[in-house]
């Protein structure tokens, strides 16, 4: 699983320009979230979530 995540970390990486701040950003809001969620996020609150819901 380590190997896949790290293959698909690296085609997004080379697909998207994000800056180190806003990944520093993100980092923060993805550590809050799985703290209060006890780790259990969907992919459907991800999608509600970037869509400001």
């Amino acid at each position: 699983m380590t190997v896949e995540l790290s293959m698909m970390m690296n085609v997004l990486a080379v697909g998207l320009e994000i800056n180190a701040d806003d990944l520093d950003r993100l980092r923060g809001q993805c550590v809050r979230d799985v703290k209060k969620s006890n780790g259990s996020i969907t992919f459907k609150d991800t999608v509600a979530f970037q869509n400001g819901r």
